[in-house]
């Protein structure tokens, strides 16, 4: 009888734990707070464009591509272009970040950015969020995905 009790234990906390999963891709359970995780300085390890590989299309184009997001809130997202002729044209784009009341979206609020406009705000879902991994995924008003899986820089 306490062999059966004891299985039936495993059982239902497997069975809780897994249901209890917030984030298609992980992790089922953190003792760190999304925030802590969340707020790390992170580079792209890889890009998908509308479930295509783009990771080596836009680190060619976008060099030393670094998105800090800091636990008081404040983020930057630092990068330059290689340009023919012209050379290195490097853009910092700041702002604020928060995640919503679910934990499962990451809201990006632009205030200034050095070369053209000030992007819109943008809420990206959270796919997966580990200490040394995040992958967010934005889709547009004409459906294109765009999604990033970063690791810490």
């Amino acid at each position: 009888m306490k062999k059966l009790i004891v299985l039936f234990s495993v059982i239902t906390s497997v069975l809780i734990l897994t249901e209890c999963k917030k984030y298609p891709d992980g992790p089922s359970i953190s003792f760190r707070s999304a925030k802590e995780r969340v707020s790390n300085t992170w580079k792209i390890e890889k890009l998908i464009k509308n479930n295509v590989d783009s990771t080596s299309y836009y680190t060619n184009l976008l060099k030393d591509y670094t998105a800090t997001l800091s636990k008081s809130g404040s983020y930057s997202i630092s990068y330059y272009v290689v340009v023919p002729i012209l050379g290195n044209l490097s853009n910092t784009e700041s702002g604020s970040w928060t995640l919503s009341s679910d934990k499962k979206t990451l809201n990006i609020n632009p205030s200034s950015i050095v070369v053209g406009s000030v992007p819109a705000a943008s809420s990206w879902q959270i796919l997966k969020l580990y200490e040394k991994s995040l992958w967010i995924r934005d889709i547009d008003s004409n459906g294109n995905t765009t999604e990033f899986h970063f690791i810490p820089k």
